[in-house]
């Protein structure tokens, strides 16, 4: 979302009230750019995307150059420092650009300095300041840092006529509608089924809906409607493979990749029970072969004894080598009691998923050889 203060000027920005990012590329057509930008929020592809629209923009000005341009970071620098920049004339004329990446890093004593700035800015030059992890609504305490930087930012941009812009975790419901702006971008269009295909393979991974988007740029030659055939053999399930990638890091006992796997499902919406039941389907698989391997029955008998693919079978007779059957016993048996905890709710799905995985890797349930 992008908000902007009133008495900015709405004819000057093209559109009133809250905007998007694909409003807040319109506006930036139609008008000149703005003295002061603060883009905040949890979403980095979401940053980066706001960063590039105003780059773009202020790039293709008339005597703009990469030239006019100063980088700067949150960390270390100053106030002084950062309006300085803004003051230091263009070699070649054209509009200065400074832009502070990670400005919520900036100490609390320069951030009151540089508010200063920001309630009354240079109106020949513009000042970019990105905000990660938090924008001005973020109630998350864990972000406090960030979230009072950008609310406090937000007051002095906008009390300069500056723009602020809001740049959240979308939710589920949003992701069509961001899918079909991307798309539309790259001069494509998609029919409801196309949308709900290609927003189903990605998940919530914004960054991996524009490479998706892209992929299927080049494959569709810059045009045409995309359908569900199109992203099915263009774009990879990205959920499903962090299934596969979730339940092979568990099997192999690294817990670090695990946990990261999944946070990024729980992120991307993926239930707690569905999660512990691929977990209990791969681990149950890993005891059958076991079990069967331990008789004597080779791959193809495995395989035609439990209908698995010959691909899942070598697979699990490798992973189970790890475990003895006494520890994939008291994995199965944690798996158990997961199941039970889920259901009885006295913990969040992701701390118990948590503590699980660290079971299952090694820790408690210790069915690992070598750990």
């Amino acid at each position: 979302m992008v908000l902007f203060a009133p008495g900015y000027g709405l004819e000057y920005l093209g559109a009133g009230g809250d905007m998007d990012l694909v409003q807040l590329g319109k506006a930036l057509k139609k008008g000149e750019l703005a003295s002061t930008y603060l883009l905040a929020g949890e979403e980095e592809a979401l940053l980066e995307r706001a960063l590039k629209q105003v780059m773009a923009r202020a790039l293709s000005a008339k005597g703009a150059s990469d030239l006019s341009v100063s980088r700067l970071e949150g960390k270390g620098a100053s106030a002084a420092e950062i309006e300085a920049a803004t003051r230091t004339g263009s070699l070649f004329g054209g509009r200065r650009v400074v832009v502070v990446r990670d400005a919520q890093q900036l100490a609390a004593a320069e951030q009151k300095k540089l508010a200063e700035y920001l309630k009354q800015p240079l109106r020949g030059a513009t000042l970019v300041l990105l905000v990660r992890g938090a924008g001005p609504g973020t109630r998350d305490p864990k972000a406090g840092k960030a979230a009072s930087a950008a609310k406090s930012f937000q007051k002095a941009v906008e009390a300069g006529g500056g723009v602020t812009v809001d740049c959240p975790r979308p939710k589920a419901r949003d992701l069509p509608r961001l899918a079909e702006e991307l798309l539309t971008e790259q001069g494509l269009s998609a029919d409801r089924d196309g949308l709900h295909a290609l927003v189903d393979a990605v998940g919530e991974d914004l960054t991996g809906l524009m490479q998706a988007v892209e992929k299927l740029a080049l494959y569709m030659g810059g045009s045409g409607s995309v359908a569900a055939a199109d992203v099915a053999q263009v774009v990879a399930d990205t959920r499903s493979e962090s299934i596969f990638e979730l339940t092979d890091a568990t099997a192999e006992g690294d817990a670090s990749s695990a946990l990261g796997v999944l946070r990024r499902l729980l992120r991307d919406g993926e239930g707690a029970l569905g999660i512990l039941g691929q977990l209990t389907r791969h681990l149950r698989n890993l005891a059958a072969v076991q079990a069967l391997a331990r008789r004597g029955q080779g791959q193809e008998e495995i395989r035609e004894a439990l209908g698995l693919h010959p691909f899942v079978v070598k697979k699990s007779l490798d992973q189970a080598r790890r475990f003895t059957p006494e520890g994939l016993t008291r994995c199965l048996q944690a798996l158990a009691e997961s199941d039970r905890a889920l259901k009885g709710g006295r913990l969040s799905d992701e701390v118990q998923l948590e503590r699980l995985l660290l079971q299952l890797t090694g820790g408690r349930a210790g069915g690992q050889r070598g750990r």
